[in-house]
């Protein structure tokens, strides 16, 4: 959704004096994020304590500082240093996260736990109602981890890790 769009929305809303405009809805949504921002952008991270905003049903944001670490450039798989910066985290209030998950349909906890290594489930078994079918893959397609990670090269990300070695220091 835009800006254009959420004003759009507000402007159709049935809840307002039929008086307002779409300039004034404007002017109101630009001045309530600018003050939003201009809140995170001046407000202090401390030790014990971070500045947020809470919107009741809808979630919470909260101004968190990330500090500087090492990482890895994915094309040149060079080392390189990232430096600290601050963010804003995030979190649903879980009225908004149970509408969101409403129409969701979780699948079985026995589809998912209880295969043996190499084993597929019959998808289709499965939603048609016959039970939870499990179809073994003939030995010949039987995959075993130690081959493949023999057989396989190394993944970029994993040889620069091989290279700085195990008692690489991870900042928070």
């Amino acid at each position: 959704m835009t800006k254009a769009e959420l004003i759009e929305r507000i402007a159709r809303s049935r809840s307002l004096p039929p008086d307002t405009t779409k300039k004034d809805i404007e002017k109101i949504v630009t001045l309530a994020f600018e003050e939003i921002a201009s809140y995170f952008a001046r407000a202090k991270v401390t030790r014990s304590q971070s500045p947020k905003f809470a919107f009741p049903h809808f979630g919470t944001f909260v101004k968190k500082r990330r500090s500087a670490r090492n990482g890895v450039n994915p094309r040149t798989l060079e080392p390189m240093q990232i430096d600290a910066f601050y963010t804003l985290d995030f979190r649903t209030s879980s009225e908004l996260r149970d509408a969101l998950n409403q129409g969701r349909i979780e699948p079985e906890a026995a589809t998912r736990r209880g295969r043996r290594r190499g084993a597929v489930a019959d998808v289709g078994a499965a939603e048609s109602g016959l039970g939870d079918a499990e179809v073994t893959t003939p030995a010949a397609f039987a995959v075993d981890a130690d081959t493949v990670e023999e057989r396989l090269p190394a993944a970029p990300l994993q040889r620069v890790r091989q290279a700085t070695g195990p008692n690489r220091v991870r900042s928070a």
